[in-house]
């Protein structure tokens, strides 16, 4: 419940921060070359534990560049930005003989392709690849001869995604992503600067 807590407090700060700055970028576009944005993200479903009972909320926070804008068409244009990702998560299942608790640290980095068409929503599909760090709690049932038991597991995470932001103000959105990210649907707020 505190990362919950915590979670809202960093969102109305975040909307705070963008409504009190007046400048926007002076070329009107929702996400083009040199922009920068930070996300903060709430997501379900565990895509790195998987299988389990509950999993509880994974948390993130990722920074994205605009790099390349290529044209498509008269007025369309789309986006490349690149940038990294942290996130923490976990799960936990019971098993009748005992419960398996997990719990994982991310650090990945991301690559989007904004597809720029509309000045306030700016859809995106991209991928990720990162490295994890991991831990297995195992708790036995009374009378098992392991009464606690904890187990490292590291490993790579790759996986692709396609999400959306709707932009309330020029530095101010709120966005969803879905697909093989660091959770399956993730939703949060961006500042763009």
């Amino acid at each position: 419940m505190k990362k919950v807590s915590l979670l809202f407090v960093a969102l109305m700060l975040a909307f705070t921060v963008a409504q009190s700055q007046e400048k926007a970028k002076s070329s009107g576009d929702v996400f083009g070359k040199k922009s920068s944005a930070i996300n903060l993200g709430i997501g379900f479903g565990n895509t790195i534990y998987g299988g389990y009972n509950m999993a509880w909320p994974t948390i993130s926070v990722s920074y994205e560049y605009g790099i390349v804008e290529i044209g498509m068409g008269s007025k369309l244009k789309g986006v490349i930005s690149v940038g990294g990702l942290a996130g923490f998560g976990g799960s936990k299942k019971d098993y009748g003989w005992g419960e398996v608790s997990t719990n994982y640290f991310l650090l990945a980095v991301r690559g989007n392709y904004h597809f720029i068409f509309h000045d306030k929503f700016d859809p995106y599909a991209g991928i990720i690849t990162g490295y994890y760090f991991g831990n297995y709690k195992y708790d036995y049932a009374p009378g098992h001869s392991n009464w606690n038991y904890n187990e490292n597991s590291n490993g790579f995470h790759i996986g692709a995604y396609a999400g959306a932001r709707w932009f309330f103000t020029p530095n101010f959105a709120v966005f969803s992503e879905l697909g093989w990210n660091i959770s399956i649907f993730t939703i949060g707020a961006t500042l763009k600067f």
